[in-house]
């Protein structure tokens, strides 16, 4: 099972998480979340990053590119090979990662999260225009 970390600003991580539950059934403590607000949490994310990984593989979904979550999970876990950074999450991505993290390994599933999540980008009001 690849475990599955969420980073965000604000409270964002902890309702995506309670949003996916309310949709599908599963375990909320086998993810965990992670918020960052002030500097207190940004100085601890690393360490409390690096207690939560996963023994087979660990994908962590932030929020956003070059923001303070995003470098600071990058920066603690890029010496390590099993573990992935994406950027960008939404409610797609996350339930494609928790459809498929007793299904696929690290590499796969991140991949599929990617797809998924660039799928899930539509301008639907251009699209019914078409139909």
């Amino acid at each position: 099972m690849v475990k599955i970390i969420l980073i965000s600003h604000g409270n964002m991580a902890q309702a995506l998480l309670e949003t996916a539950a309310q949709i599908g059934s599963f375990n909320t403590k086998e993810i965990d979340t992670f918020s960052v607000s002030g500097k207190g949490d940004i100085e601890n994310l690393p360490s409390k990053l690096l207690n939560s990984l996963g023994d087979n593989g660990t994908l962590i979904l932030v929020d956003t590119l070059g923001g303070s979550s995003c470098n600071s999970a990058v920066q603690s876990t890029q010496h390590l090979k099993n573990v992935k950074v994406i950027c960008g999450v939404n409610l797609n991505m996350l339930l494609t990662a928790i459809n498929n993290k007793d299904k696929m390994d690290l590499i796969s599933l991140a991949t599929k999260v990617l797809e998924d999540g660039r799928k899930s980008l539509v301008d639907i009001s251009e699209k019914l225009k078409q139909l």
